[in-house]
């Protein structure tokens, strides 16, 4: 029993350290944002990133962008902090306030079905959905095991069926959203949008920094985009960032 226990210490002894360690850094990064050190700050936020990455930290490391007038990255960090925290307001807050600011004071608005479809974090609308299949599945099963059961069960499983295809219609939104359909944020102070991949090519529309575009197509450098107002273009890959929860942009560097 005693090696079990001393096996066990040994375990876990690495893990509350890392905490302490990481907890400390955090402690520090924030007094530098407190002093005004934003880049000082930020440095160590992005160190802090190399452990892993929380809700608190990538908001923190938002806030540090976006005193820095880096928009772009304030954006990217705020939007992985909503996957972790879907429904923080005050992070909701600050990420329609900075999106609002790189749109030159035009207030950023969602509508209430990509609100609703927001309120729940991809890991979530993926668990429900699971979850949701499963009854579907067991009261089925009960159907076909206890065939006197069907006309009181007949209710129950169109609901769980109901459920399951409104979770899974949410589902794939999402994921199209974040995986299938990325978006590329500006992170150059102005960046030209036009209408080839190359640079001799005619500007389309200008975009300036904080920027969400919509990725249709690459090629080489470039990238194919969409505005908000359906324009499309191309703008180099250099000039922007794509928003990948999988990958961030500190892991590409």
């Amino acid at each position: 029993m005693l090696w079990f226990l001393t096996a066990l210490m040994l375990f876990l002894a690495p893990s509350a350290v890392h905490a302490t360690d990481f907890a400390a850094g955090f402690e520090s990064a924030n007094k530098l944002y407190e002093e005004g050190k934003y880049s000082d700050a930020l440095a160590g936020y992005d160190q802090l990133l190399k452990s892993g990455a929380s809700e608190a930290l990538l908001f923190n490391r938002g806030n540090a962008l976006f005193k820095l007038g880096q928009l772009g990255r304030a954006i990217e960090s705020y939007r992985l902090a909503q996957q972790l925290a879907p429904r923080d307001p005050e992070l909701r807050s600050n990420l329609d306030f900075v999106r609002t600011r790189a749109r030159g004071g035009a207030p950023y608005h969602t509508d209430r079905w990509h609100a609703w479809l927001g309120s729940l974090s991809l890991n979530e609308w993926t668990t429900l959905t699971a979850a949701a299949f499963w009854v579907l599945f067991l009261l089925l099963a009960l159907g076909q095991w206890q065939r006197e059961l069907r006309p009181r069960l007949r209710t129950s499983v169109f609901a769980a069926l109901g459920a399951f295809l409104l979770l899974a219609v949410g589902l794939g939104i999402e994921l199209n959203a974040n995986y299938f359909a990325p978006s590329a944020i500006v992170v150059s102070g102005e960046t030209d949008v036009r209408n080839g991949p190359f640079d001799e090519a005619p500007s389309v529309y200008k975009v300036r920094d904080g920027m969400e575009l919509t990725v249709l197509d690459h090629k080489d450098n470039w990238l194919e985009v969409t505005d908000s107002a359906q324009r499309i273009g191309w703008v180099r890959r250099d000039q922007v960032l794509v928003f990948d929860p999988a990958a961030p942009s500190w892991t590409k560097s």
